[in-house]
Order: structure tokens, then sequence, then C-alpha cells
């Protein structure tokens, strides 16, 4: 085969590429209607939820989660704080931040049972204690807007579902997180589109440990997390049983609903996520191809389309068309790639500023993804809040 061919062939599959960045404009133009983002209209409703926070060593950040949820939030019932083997004093101190409230139930798990993780058994200890139409299962470092639930409760009853699981206002300080965590984010949305995890007839389902909400009734015909005891992580695994038992799923944008702070240091970004892809994205060669396509498809533009920018400004356009068309396409690439991520960020209340240092965010990301491809092929130990698993 001649190699002008070749040439001309693996440009057409660029093509392709580039096309698939502006093809994601669309998607993004879609969330409102296809309703995929949670509005909050500051209505209240009256007490129907009962919300569950698995708290391990979580005393120096749970308390704006408690307060938002206690004094913002009329749809609370009841509030369940499971300590989980908490090495520092977080159960006394949470009951001390409401000692009069009814609502608040502290509950403290002194031991892990065989064949289970800490987090999967703190939510299904808190679960079975439960007692209103919905529960919410969400985390220590959350901070809820004002009638945000309810706003959730309203939403998941006119789509008629029984598990809801939305994504967050991101809530990021440091430079490592502004760079980090939005890609990191946008990963996981690549393996998880909302336009095949809702429908019915994909396999595809996700969950969001920071907000997952589901009906009582619902939560015990899948018997609680028993099918995410021994997982990594518990959302995505539970959220992938809930649908094969026929539950009504759905996922949506809930920037107006909390506010979440995962991180705060570089260490536990970079820890974290290794954690997440691995629990999430799971199999080796999805996390290889999550590498492949930040190269290709966030790195190769950012820094391509610069250079051959550079290059036509100094020299003009080559008389060669397969570098003109390369050079055509690298652009349209560029302007793909970062319009695209900064409709994303806005949907997600990131920092968009960041922006400018997106080639960077590459590479950090790209090292938080071969960590946990070496961590699962090596079958690393992992940590949640400082508990060993396996």
């Amino acid at each position: 085969m001649p190699v002008t061919l070749v040439i001309w062939i693996i440009l057409a599959f660029y093509a392709v590429v580039v096309f698939g960045w502006w093809a994601r404009h669309l998607l993004i133009s879609l969330t409102r209607p296809l309703d995929l983002i949670v509005d909050n209209g500051n209505e209240p409703l009256p007490d129907r939820v009962s919300v569950v926070v698995a708290a391990r060593n979580e005393r120096d950040r749970i308390r704006p989660c408690v307060e938002t949820l206690l004094k913002d939030n009329p749809a609370v019932h009841e509030l369940i704080v499971v300590d989980d083997r908490s090495d520092d004093d977080t159960g006394a101190f949470v009951q001390s931040l409401a000692p009069d409230d009814p609502r608040l139930i502290v509950r403290r798990v002194d031991e892990l049972p065989d064949g289970w993780q800490g987090k999967a058994n703190a939510c299904h200890f808190g679960a079975k204690r439960a007692t209103g139409e919905w529960i919410l299962f969400t985390d220590a470092d959350c901070r809820f807007f004002p009638n945000g639930i309810d706003a959730a409760v309203r939403y998941a009853e006119r789509h008629n579902v029984d598990w809801l699981t939305l994504w967050l206002r991101a809530d990021h300080r440091s430079i490592a997180e502004n760079l980090a965590i939005p890609l990191c984010g946008a990963i996981i949305l690549y393996w998880f589109p909302p336009f095949r995890a809702n429908a019915r007839t994909s396999s595809l389902a996700y969950g969001n440990g920071q907000f997952i909400l589901i009906r009582r009734q619902a939560h015990g015909r899948i018997n609680g997390h028993t099918a995410a005891r021994d997982t990594l992580i518990e959302d995505v695994p539970l959220a992938e049983y809930a649908k094969r038992c026929g539950l009504r799923m759905r996922t949506a944008l809930g920037p107006d609903v909390a506010t979440v702070r995962m991180y705060t240091s570089y260490t536990e970004v970079r820890d974290g996520w290794t954690r997440i892809f691995m629990g999430a994205i799971r199999k080796p060669w999805k996390l290889v191809g999550s590498i492949i396509s930040i190269l290709g498809g966030s790195l190769l533009p950012s820094i391509g389309a610069p250079i051959a920018a550079t290059y036509a400004l100094r020299n003009g356009l080559p008389a060669d068309p397969q570098i003109r068309t390369t050079m055509l396409l690298l652009t349209l690439h560029f302007i793909a790639v970062y319009w695209v991520s900064f409709r994303l960020w806005g949907l997600c209340r990131c920092n968009r500023r960041y922006l400018l240092a997106y080639p960077l965010s590459c590479f950090l990301v790209i090292a938080f993804l071969a960590r946990a491809f070496w961590w699962q092929i090596t079958k690393h130990p992992v940590n949640w809040r400082s508990s060993q698993t396996e």
C-alpha cells in the first residue's frame, strides 16, 4: 500500500476523532432539554428522607454537612451518622453539634464483619436503622444548599425513579484540586455518560457515593449494600446490581443541591483518585484506554496546534496537502477540546481559569491513571480514611 494512502487513512481516522469532540457540544447542549440538571426551587417538602453518613475520622470536616442538613433541609426526617471505627472523637463531636435535635442519631461500628469493606458496611448498618420513605447516602465532606434535598426528591418523583445519583458542585480551593479533579471527573463521565446510564435498555449504571437517593423499599429489595460489601468502592458496583434487579435509575447534575470538597492536598487528590479509578473503571484495559484518550484527545491538540500555528505564522501554509490537512485538523481539534472543556467546567461550577494550564492537568491525571493501573495489576492494598483494604 502506498505511503501516501496510509497517511490519508490515518488522517481520516483522526478526522473522526475530531468530529467526536465537536459532537460532544451537542451532548452538552442536551442537558437542559433532557432534564439532566436538578434545579433548586427553594420549595420545602415534609420530612421524608433518612440521611445516612458513613464517617471515619471526619471530626475536622463533618460540621458543615450536619449543620446544613439539619438547619436548611426540611425534607430530612432523620440524620444517621455512622461512626465507623474512628480514631478521633467523630461520634461525640457530631452529637455535640445538635444535642437537642431528635433527628440526629449517632451510632458507632466497632468491628468490621468478615467479608465487608468499611464504607459499604457503615452504609448498610445505617440504612437498617432508617425509617424515612427515601434514604440518602452522602459523605461527610458535602455541604447542602437550602432545600437542596427537597429539590432532589421532587426531581426523583417527577421522573418516577427508585434511585437518583447526582454530580455535585465542586468546591476546589487548592491548585492541585483545580488542576486535577475536573479532568478526573471528566474521565469518569466518559465511561459513565448519563445518556446511557439513564437508558432502561442499557446495562450501564452509575452511582456517586456523595449523593445516592434511593427509596427505602427499593434498598430493601436489593438487600441493602450486600452486593457491594467486598468491593473497593461501593457506589458503582451497587448501582450495577440495582439496575440488574430492575430498579428505575437516573443520573443527573446537582450543582444547586450540594457542594463537595473531596480532598484538600495533592497527596489526598492523588491517593483518592487512584482509588476511585481502580474502583469505578476497574478493568486495566480501560485505564490504559483512558491514558491513550488523554494523550491523543487532549494533549495532542494542546501541543500540536500551537506548534502548527507558530509554523504557519513564520513560514506560511505548506504546499503539501497532507501537512495542510493535519494542521487544519489540529486547529479544529484544539478549538473543540477547549470549548467542550469550557462548557463542561461551567456546568460543574469548576474554575475555568485553570484551563489555561490544561496540559499540566493532563499530565497529572495520566499519572493517577498509570498509578491506578499499576496498583490494579499488582493488587496493591488501598486505604479508605486510614482503613486498609485489599
